[in-house]
């Protein structure tokens, strides 16, 4: 009974974690983006061609 009831808990909730991870990318600012991605071991230069920015402005969200 246990194990039915997480599935069913678990079916319904990520859904709506991908719902909130969509939501939550597409309202990040560049510089909360940049820092993500750099978390994720992408180079700066990798960085600026993904989010259309130059590597100069990666480099000032980087520093800040």
């Amino acid at each position: 009974m246990l194990t039915a009831t997480f599935l069913v808990i678990w079916k319904l909730l990520l859904p709506l974690l991908l719902v909130v991870a969509v939501i939550d990318w597409l309202t990040a600012s560049n510089d909360r983006r940049v820092r993500i991605l750099r978390r994720t071991g992408l180079t700066q230069q990798q960085i600026a061609t993904r989010l259309n920015l130059s590597v100069y402005r990666v480099r000032k969200a980087l520093a800040q």
